[in-house]
């Protein structure tokens, strides 16, 4: 989402405090998880849900409101499993690529609805210019495609979105609106003291102008220029995203994972949907039965919502909001991030010592 313009010596200085930065702050400050560690030492800047077998073993900041960022995108899930168990969408219906193109912004997702299209190709799905509606979800979950994701809030219908937020318990969650849409309105205004100043009513008058008018007029892509977009109305952008908390996400978790709260038919395709690190990491169908996952990020936001079932039978749903992270740390937390999930969410030795400093937050 955002560049780092630089030349010459520039270049070579970045780079040099880049590599500086991470070994420091790996190796030097941090002794057992930087993740964790970081957390620890910033426990204003997250939200952390953890349970197992049913017991919340951690709960910092549960009740408060957070950026959700892509991590948004399960309660799309849940509404597109939802209605294809309803029999009101069907899997396999064919989609062209044209009309996903319609809300692609390019360099904007950090290459991720190319790359997904790319798997189409590789994986034969993509013919005679189409994908199953099916891959257009996944997509959005594995790849995390917003394209995919505001043509889904077209599909599904984002009033039948956002009336399922209360039917799941999510009480406090704020009701999604098209964020990527969002981003023409950025550019327009193109300030962070005009983003500020802007009513958030008005925001979403005119984001939600830009959706309808993408549905039907491709040439409004012309305004957008990414120049427009700098930091500081990036995290303006940020700031506005839909929010929830980290007990709403863990709860939702809980649902998905005890297998006994959705209809078999739903669960189904949301298993299809959530468990893409199954697919994905072969390794962990050695440890688990079911694991699913989804994150969401920005420069200023690093969360994550997993649910996992192990082959002994024991049940872990862990949640991370984050918010005001400073860029260079986000990217650090990035870099360090899979090695903390996977010493988590293994029972030995290395998951009981990040819990334990995970337990010790804000206390």
């Amino acid at each position: 989402m955002w560049k780092v313009i630089a030349t010459g010596l520039g270049i070579l200085a970045l780079l040099f405090s880049c590599v500086f930065g991470y070994f420091y702050f790996k190796y030097l400050r941090y002794e057992t998880d930087f993740v964790a560690e970081y957390l620890q030492k910033n426990p204003q800047k997250c939200a952390i849900y953890y349970a197992k077998n049913g017991k919340v073993e951690v709960a910092h900041r549960v009740d408060t409101l957070m950026p959700l960022a892509s991590t948004v995108k399960i309660v799309i899930a849940v509404e597109f499993a939802q209605q294809v168990a309803a029999g009101k969408i069907t899997p396999q219906e064919p989609i062209s690529i044209g009309e996903l193109a319609r809300f692609y912004i390019p360099e904007t997702d950090g290459g991720a609805h190319l790359q997904w299209l790319a798997e189409q190709r590789k994986e034969k799905k993509l013919q005679n210019n189409t994908v199953p509606l099916l891959e257009v979800a996944k997509g959005m979950m594995q790849y995390s495609s917003n394209a995919n994701t505001e043509f889904l809030m077209w599909k599904l219908g984002l009033n039948l979105i956002n009336e399922n937020l209360v039917k799941l318990g999510l009480t406090k969650h704020q009701p999604l609106y098209p964020f990527v849409s969002a981003l023409y309105v950025c550019s327009d205004e193109h300030s962070e003291s005009g983003m500020k100043k802007m009513p958030m009513a008005l925001y979403l008058q005119r984001a939600n102008k830009y959706f309808e008018l993408l549905k039907v007029d491709t040439t409004a892509k012309a305004n957008f220029k990414l120049a427009n977009i700098p930091l500081p109305v990036q995290k303006v952008w940020s700031n506005r995203l839909p929010t929830s908390t980290v007990l709403e996400y863990g709860s939702l978790m809980q649902k998905i994972n005890s297998r006994t709260y959705f209809e078999p038919a739903t669960q189904a395709v949301l298993d299809d949907l959530m468990e893409w690190p199954m697919r994905l990491n072969p390794e962990n169908k050695k440890y688990f039965v079911h694991f699913g996952a989804k994150g969401g990020s920005t420069a200023f936001v690093l969360n994550y919502a997993l649910y996992a079932t192990d082959k002994k039978g024991n049940r872990t749903e862990f949640v991370l909001f984050t918010n005001d992270l400073k860029v260079f740390d986000q990217t650090l937390l990035q870099a360090e991030f899979q090695g903390f999930l996977n010493k988590l969410i293994k029972n030995d030795a290395d998951s009981k010592e990040v819990l334990e400093i995970l337990k010790k937050i804000g206390k």
